[in-house]
């Protein structure tokens, strides 16, 4: 492959498309992949009219009382369910959620997940979710 496993895209900074010196920036490489990830988890699922299993299903997490602990269990179980779909992800290794006193009484929850990849090289994604 060209680009190696993880192939390459325009590169995104906020939801923003990057312009440098009057060219779009490309991202590419691992960078690629955390990019897309990213983007699968922000996703509300079912929001992609085109792909319309794509993105991260919150709903049970954020829209019905539960324990911070059950939220976060179900959060886990929905991020792997959605992170494996990549083709580039082979296994979900870890996912560590912030436990911090001040995080824990946040409706957001940053999260940290341990990946193994295609190339047998791991990556990490951190990415805060909420409502």
């Amino acid at each position: 492959m060209k680009d190696g496993p993880f192939g390459r895209s325009l590169l995104l900074l906020d939801g923003d498309l990057v312009v440098r010196d009057g060219r779009l920036a490309e991202v590419a490489g691992v960078d690629n992949l955390l990019q897309a990830l990213e983007l699968r988890v922000l996703t509300p699922y079912g929001s992609d009219e085109f792909n319309v299993s794509y993105g991260l299903d919150v709903t049970e997490a954020f829209t019905r009382a539960h324990s911070a602990r059950s939220v976060r269990e179900v959060l886990k179980l929905n991020l792997v369910r959605t992170l494996v779909t990549d083709p580039r992800v082979v296994d979900v290794r870890q996912i560590t959620f912030d436990e911090s006193d001040e995080a824990r009484h946040l409706r957001n929850q940053s999260v940290r997940v341990e990946l193994d990849t295609v190339a047998e090289q791991p990556a990490t994604l951190v990415v805060t979710l909420g409502v």
